[in-house]
């Protein structure tokens, strides 16, 4: 069996696409379909089924998958015990929140990729239950989430920093002048919010829900910088890590109310798998992060 036929296979169980996985991996179409077609063959099973857009595992599909993951993984950790004496070499998966991956982790990334050349860098964005999803199902090699510490069997958390969340509001805002803003005022104020699984979201929420209280309404976006301009046109106030509108605070875009949870924050951490094979690259990474 021809190990490239592993990869594909696993990059189409993640894209869903035979069109999407040959770009990512240089090959046509058709070799894609044709790869598959030869697993299906030599498993005589059928690994995909159509739904919709999407290619979706079937049954056998998934329980192969599980075994695919091992044997790359092991691959991929016999090539890094093989050649740590040469030139670092290959693919660095990386999963992180949009604050993170924005404000906090690109000078890191800028670092290695100097020091390492060869390396290639995947990072994706996503909210924190999805990343630790992903090092469970070895998506992601590592995750640099913002939320409470983790504590999990199977992985393994290195705190970095607690990072705190500030509550921030336009400048001529009634609360702007406020000496300790005490929470039970938001439920005269529109809060603008991230994705509902967004840590931070989570606990600001369950903060006013144990004062029982209730905002006058919500207004939820995905994106950071859409959210602190909705806060600038006056259609709200939001809670956001301090990281991403410390600039803003600088320049008097925003203005910082007086909050009166100073210990509000979430823990900046990075997340892998315990039984995770830590390549020299990963080793290197990890340092880069704990020291800066």
């Amino acid at each position: 069996m021809d190990l490239s036929y592993f990869y594909t296979f696993k990059e189409v169980a993640r894209w869903g696409s035979y069109t999407r996985t040959g770009e990512e991996l240089g090959y046509a179409q058709s070799s894609v379909t044709t790869q598959i077609k030869k697993l299906e063959e030599h498993y005589h099973v059928k690994l995909f089924e159509r739904v919709g857009q999407r290619m979706r595992l079937t049954q056998s599909g998934e329980e192969l998958l599980y075994y695919v993951q091992q044997v790359l993984s092991l691959m991929e950790e016999a090539e890094g015990k093989l050649s740590q004496t040469s030139r670092m070499r290959g693919t660095l998966r990386i999963g992180t929140v949009e604050s993170l991956a924005a404000y906090f982790i690109t000078g890191t990334v800028k670092l290695f990729k100097e020091k390492n050349p060869d390396m290639r860098i995947q990072l994706e964005s996503g909210l924190c239950p999805n990343l630790l999803e992903g090092i469970l199902e070895s998506h992601y090699d590592l995750a640099v989430v913002l939320d409470e510490q983790i504590n999990h069997p199977h992985l393994k958390s290195i705190p970095l920093r607690r990072e705190k969340m500030v509550m921030v509001a336009p400048p001529n805002h009634n609360l702007a002048n406020q000496e300790k803003l005490d929470v039970k005022l938001l439920q005269e104020e529109t809060l603008i919010l991230t994705e509902k699984d967004c840590s931070y979201r989570k606990a600001l929420e369950n903060l006013i829900k144990e004062k029982g209280i209730q905002a006058r309404s919500i207004i939820s976006f995905t994106s950071l910088e859409a959210i602190k301009q909705c806060v600038v046109d006056d259609l709200g106030i939001a809670m956001l890590p301090e990281m991403t509108v410390k600039q803003d605070l600088e320049i008097g875009r925003l203005a910082r109310l007086d909050f009166d949870y100073d210990d509000f924050g979430m823990m900046i951490q990075l997340v892998y798998h315990k039984k995770k094979w830590l390549s020299p690259a990963l080793q290197e990474f990890i340092k880069l992060m704990v020291d800066k």
